[in-house]
């Protein structure tokens, strides 16, 4: 039986700086290892772990509701799953190599999405709800899955809708950026001495992106009446964090307006944010591309898949697959020329998540509406496979190989 471990039960072992001395902060040295395995998390509350030599379906893990986005370790030896559903708590732990969930543990109302630090020590984890009345973020050991910080942040708005949303880590595993939707704020963490301190953002915040060099976050944020939807850069480099500049979405032709997600190229040239448009009507197709370094509009695309939300990188850096929360339609873009290269319909319901091959010859796309995983041969643009895993059942979720501190970006 997995271990059960309650936040309450670890938090009063520590007392003082005792739990930074179980944290050093040096940067792993080692690549992040690419595993032989997809996993596909289903909000109906599996795990498929999909053999890429023959995909074949080696595993099928009981999880929980909502768990549909988790984060791997650079060792690849444990996903980390984030229960996301109404009145779930836990964060349930898979051991790769064993195949099997040895830990469940309790961080608070709603675990959104915990994210592995690039050195493999930690996990932050945030939460769609609020615990005791205060955005809760909460840190795991992950060399033994125990609860080395817990940090309660008040707030002094009233809750609309989701509490927080995505994270991401500094390049040295010091800082933790997280999204507070209450208050409209990134709140930064420095795990150093778990001090905190804060941004303000123009609209809600969805999306802390670290550029490739670590001097700057881009926080992409929805957008509101006031508001168009875009991008807020901050510089990291200096005291205070200051804003370098905001950059709006284009929106041509849109009749929605909601950004969702955003990321590098992988070779950090350009910044790629979508329009999802919002969750009752998600019909949105712009992808904007902004130029990193001078930070002007460099391109603009309206895809055949709509609700778009995701731009995966393709491990060449060539490509980007546009995933999305309306259609069945993925669009994949070649980076060089700036133009779409190819639609593809598959399944039956959005596609919202991809995970390459190390390689980069196929990408497991995962549908959301028949739950199903299906292969895409990245150089004909083809779908060569369906594999069977959620059986019709709709909840299809991310796709996880090798980690990532931005889910759309690769190892670099």
């Amino acid at each position: 039986m997995p271990k059960t471990l309650s936040h309450r039960s670890i938090r009063a072992t520590l007392t003082g700086g005792a739990a930074l001395a179980l944290l050093p902060l040096a940067i792993a040295s080692a690549e992040p290892v690419w595993p032989d395995v997809v996993v596909q998390l289903h909000g109906a509350g599996k795990a498929y772990i999909v053999d890429t030599r023959n995909d074949s379906v080696i595993a099928s893990l009981d999880t929980c509701r909502g768990g549909t986005l988790g984060s791997t370790t650079p060792d690849a030896r444990k996903v980390y799953v984030s229960c996301a559903a109404p009145d779930e708590t836990d964060v349930v732990v898979i051991d790769l190599k064993e195949r099997k969930v040895t830990a469940r543990v309790a961080t608070g109302n709603r675990p959104k999405h915990g994210l592995v630090s690039p050195n493999g020590k930690l996990v932050g984890v945030d939460h769609w709800g609020l615990s005791d009345g205060k955005l809760r973020v909460t840190f795991l050991e992950a060399a033994s899955d125990r609860i080395v910080r817990t940090i309660d942040i008040g707030v002094q708005g009233e809750p609309v809708g989701v509490t927080s949303m995505h994270n991401s880590w500094s390049p040295d595993s010091r800082y933790f950026f997280t999204m507070d939707r209450v208050d409209n704020r990134v709140v930064i963490v420095d795990t150093r001495d778990w001090s905190t301190s804060t941004l303000a953002s123009p609209s809600r915040p969805h999306y802390p992106v670290i550029s490739p060099d670590g001097k700057e976050l881009w926080l992409v944020h929805e957008g509101s009446a006031d508001v168009k939807p875009g991008v807020v850069v901050f510089d990291l480099s200096r005291a205070g964090r200051p804003e370098i500049t905001r950059l709006s979405m284009p929106l041509t032709g849109e009749e929605v307006a909601e950004a969702h997600h955003g990321n590098f190229s992988q070779d950090g040239s350009l910044f790629m944010i979508l329009n999802r448009g919002p969750g009752d009507n998600a019909v949105g197709r712009e992808v904007a591309f902004f130029d990193a370094k001078t930070k002007e509009l460099a391109h603009r695309v309206s895809t055949a898949s709509t609700g778009v939300g995701h731009a995966y990188n393709s491990p060449d850096g060539r490509h980007t697959v546009v995933t999305n929360y309306g259609n069945n339609v993925i669009s994949i873009v070649d980076l060089q020329e700036m133009r779409t290269v190819a639609d593809l319909a598959i399944g039956k319901g959005r596609m919202g998540h991809v995970a390459f091959t190390k390689d980069g010859r196929y990408g497991y796309v995962s549908n959301a509406g028949d739950g199903n995983l299906y292969k895409v041969d990245m150089t004909r643009f083809e779908v060569v496979r369906e594999i069977t895993t959620g059986g019709g059942m709709p909840g299809g979720g991310q796709a996880l190989n090798v980690w990532t501190n931005v889910f759309e970006e690769l190892p670099r």
